[in-house]
């Protein structure tokens, strides 16, 4: 992530690069432009489109927030998700095995540093899940969104601002680009999933994002540019991920959890497991987790953390705190991420009218 905070300083040259870095080629940082969770299955049609509708019931209702450094920088890098999703069962109600359509919605918002760097993304995805077998499904998704990037020049100052006494107040004459645009997006999924029954499952899935690869350069999608304006495409994102569950008995199960991502020369993988715990009428998870990140196929241990659950009723909410290796290893304070997903299940009370109950 970027120090955006460095924008304070007196060197006016050093932040005129650090701006002309941020606007003309943040895209090329995978944490600056694609949002990221720890607790990656708490926003699952964001992972992947033919997650949309992959749980058991008729809706969800997903919710996730991510705030990072919070105590380091006076605006730090944060992130809010939600979406909701339902799922049609297809053919007669008798049948035992039956295929299932799924559709979603959803929001998405990121913004970082002084500048307000910010993506939004509304969505719609939608999945069609064929059923190989009882609690056994080859899925297909896709999703297309509107995405809106913006900045705020206004914390931004320049060497032929300084009015020669006290301060940056005269205005000035560098050419600056808007600082809004949107563009549509599009990706695609497949996932397998086979869970049965108080036994052992597992699954795994790949999907790819930007299949179009948007403009997402400032300069490039001003009115006033020319052919000569540098560009900047987004790179395709490619995304594989599994999880699994192993019983142990009748009250505990643990369920690992990978996901490894890759967009341009970067990628980055998580891999994580929890411990599921069952106390009457309710649930705990306890788990742990780690993240490599890497460029030009050159690997860093990034970070790990700690992860807390409970599953109670049709609600499920989980916290998790990781922290940078670097952090650990210079004994910095204050450096960590906060994470909270909640997510709910319901059924319709009429499936014929869709009505959900609570």
């Amino acid at each position: 992530m970027f120090s955006f905070a460095v924008l304070r300083v007196q060197n006016i040259c050093f932040v005129r690069l650090l701006y002309l870095f941020i606007i003309l080629f943040s895209s090329i940082s995978l944490s600056a432009q694609e949002r990221y969770l720890t607790q990656f299955y708490g926003a699952p049609i964001t992972l992947d489109p033919s997650l949309t509708g992959n749980f058991e019931g008729n809706y969800r209702v997903n919710l996730a927030y991510r705030n990072q450094w919070s105590k380091n920088f006076e605006k730090p890098f944060s992130t809010f998700a939600g979406s909701v999703d339902l799922n049609f069962n297809l053919g007669r109600k008798n049948q035992r095995v039956h295929d299932i359509a799924s559709a979603g919605l959803y929001f998405a918002h990121d913004k970082a540093g002084i500048l307000d760097f910010g993506n939004t993304e509304m969505g719609l995805a939608g999945a069609y899940h064929k059923a190989l077998g009882p609690n056994q499904f080859l899925s297909g998704g896709l999703y297309l969104s509107l995405n809106q990037r913006n900045s705020n020049f206004t914390n931004v100052t320049f060497e032929d601002q300084f009015n020669g006494e006290d301060g940056y107040t005269a205005p000035t004459a560098e050419q600056l680009a808007e600082n809004n645009f949107a563009f549509f997006d599009q990706g695609i999924g497949v996932n397998y999933s086979n869970y049965q029954v108080n036994q052992h499952g597992f699954n795994v899935g790949v999907a790819i994002a930007h299949l179009s690869r948007p403009e997402a350069s400032f300069y490039k999608r001003d009115p006033n540019s020319d052919e000569n304006t540098a560009s900047f495409r987004l790179p395709m994102k490619y995304t594989l991920h599994a999880g699994g569950r192993i019983v142990l008995d009748d009250f505990m199960s643990v369920f690992p959890r990978f996901m490894y991502q890759r967009q341009g020369i970067m990628d980055m993988a998580t891999l994580g497991v929890n411990l599921k715990t069952d106390i009457y009428f309710w649930s705990i998870h306890t788990g742990v987790f780690a993240r490599g990140a890497g460029v030009n196929n050159k690997y860093n241990f990034d970070s790990a953390g700690l992860l807390l659950g409970f599953e109670i009723n049709n609600w499920q909410v989980g916290v998790s705190y990781d922290i940078g290796i670097p952090s650990i290893v210079n004994y910095s304070r204050n450096q960590g991420t906060f994470e909270l997903t909640l997510s709910y299940f319901g059924l319709y009370v009429n499936d014929d009218l869709l009505c959900p109950t609570f």
